[in-house]
């Protein structure tokens, strides 16, 4: 009887650990972002260049990114973003494409705000695979 008891109490607690690991796991994967910001800054495609106004910026847990960048025509990229650790406020992001070719290629980093709840800048490198141009974006949120 005493072997039973014993069984049961160490099954229990196995379960226990698997349920607290589960949770934990499950609060590791990055929290999504949804953020907009007026501001200040340039938007290069080329030799053509646009002052840009705002920049819409959608960063969802599993990974993909969506940018909206609006100036007197609307860019929209989309890619993919990491984050290297916690303490970092900046969000790496890997350009892989726009919605209509998926002809882009390149890079940039996001800059949080101190709270993570908003951005405060986005600068971007990045090539037009098609066209051979490169666009460059340099982003200050007010």
């Amino acid at each position: 009887m005493l072997i039973r008891r014993r069984n049961l109490i160490a099954l229990l607690a196995f379960c226990v650990l698997l349920v607290c690991a589960s949770i934990t796991a499950a609060q590791d994967r990055p929290a999504s972002l949804v953020a907009s910001a007026n501001g200040e800054g340039k938007i290069k495609l080329g030799k053509e260049q646009y002052q840009l106004h705002a920049v819409v910026v959608k960063l969802f847990q599993d990974g993909k990114a969506e940018l909206n960048l609006i100036t007197d025509i609307t860019v929209f990229i989309e890619g993919t973003w990491s984050r290297g650790n916690e303490a970092d406020k900046t969000i790496d992001l890997k350009v892989t494409g726009n919605s209509m070719s998926g002809g882009l290629d390149g890079g940039g980093k996001l800059f949080l705000t101190d709270d993570r709840k908003s951005f405060s800048g986005l600068k971007l490198q990045v090539v037009n695979k098609t066209t051979k141009k490169n666009v460059t974006v340099d982003f200050t949120a007010k």
